[in-house]
């Protein structure tokens, strides 16, 4: 299959000054060498703790950002340091993003939000881009009689609805969704996930899904990559991931997820009872080695010192740990091989 979107080595990093005067410079290192790739109709989901670099990452391929080192093609198309043809790159690349109530203007009708991009990417104007927003609204589950209502005037779940509306405008390629549904309840999530997925089968629109809801992710992802600290510790095939994570990390997150089993959570707090107080580290203040090696229960001396390099995963993906190619050797297996 091809590909669509090809992130290699990506960095992406911000300088800080502290100080009375502003004199200390320090380096945040907010991506740290992130490499995958998107196929067309598929949905990358993206996961980490906050701070670990996924909105960051959003950030640098919508451009939004600008990378420190790395490369980003879309279709081939080199658009890591793009000058022109940013219009083009506009309508191949579109987000929605997480507050619903802040991210639509609201002095402007939904014909004017939605039809925008209509006319800035494809020319469109009067009795055809109201037609064709009216198109757009029913597409996302909207009416066309709501053309000249306000965002005031619809509930966080519409809302979503329509900026999902106003990103499908330009046709895009890709689509970010950073923490997209993360803002509404339960019952709406629902709704505007199948939504996406109703989409995407419509329109083989890619989606890299950044999102820290392991369920929400679980149900609508393709592959999901794990970050920690500007870097991503394991990809793979999604089922696959959580039934048989190979990184100390990923089954780190898993275990977090609440559960209403009591023996769960009994051994769950058992194993953290047994577990260092360690100093957690920060985007400025990155270990040495394996990042994760600070809060690793399996930590030996290689990860300290060496950065591990990706290994291929039984089931699909690939991870980068230690534990793959020293000491227990699990070559490729998930971690609960080690017992």
């Amino acid at each position: 299959m091809s590909v669509l979107l090809d992130v290699a080595d990506l960095h992406v990093h911000f300088t800080l000054r502290r100080g009375l005067f502003g004199q200390e410079k320090v380096i945040v290192r907010a991506v740290n060498g992130v490499s995958f790739m998107l196929q067309p109709g598929e949905t990358l989901g993206i996961v980490g703790e906050s701070g670990s670099g996924k909105s960051t990452l959003g950030r640098a391929l919508l451009r939004l950002v600008p990378a420190t080192s790395g490369n980003m093609r879309l279709d081939g198309r080199e658009i890591t340091k793009l000058r022109g043809r940013m219009l083009e790159f506009r309508r191949d690349v579109q987000v929605v993003f997480q507050d619903p109530y802040s991210s639509l203007n609201p002095a402007m009708v939904v014909a004017d939000i939605i039809g925008e991009p209509l006319t800035l990417h494809h020319g469109m104007r009067g009795a055809a881009r109201d037609a064709r927003v009216g198109d757009l609204l029913e597409q996302v589950g909207l009416g066309r009689h709501q053309l000249e209502r306000y965002p005031s005037e619809f509930s966080g779940g519409q809302r979503q609805r329509l900026a999902i509306a106003r990103a499908l405008a330009s046709e895009p390629r890709v689509i970010v969704c950073d923490e997209a549904v993360s803002a509404l309840d339960v019952s709406t999530q629902s709704q505007v996930i199948n939504l996406l997925e109703d989409l995407q089968a419509q329109t083989r629109v890619a989606y890299l899904f950044i999102a820290h809801d392991l369920a929400v992710v679980r149900h609508i992802s393709h592959r999901t990559g794990v970050m920690y600290l500007g870097r991503m510790m394991e990809l793979g095939p999604t089922e696959r991931l959580f039934e048989a994570p190979a990184h100390p990390y990923t089954r780190k997150l898993l275990d977090a997820v609440p559960v209403l089993d009591p023996a769960v959570q009994k051994r769950r707090k058992a194993a953290r009872r047994n577990l260092p107080v360690v100093e957690l580290p920060t985007p400025t203040r990155l270990p040495a080695g394996c990042v994760f090696h600070t809060r690793c229960p399996h930590v030996m001396d290689v990860c300290r010192h060496e950065v591990p390099e990706p290994v291929p995963v039984q089931g699909g993906g690939w991870v980068a740990c230690h534990l793959q190619s020293s000491g227990p050797k699990l070559a490729g297996r998930p971690l609960d091989a080690l017992g």
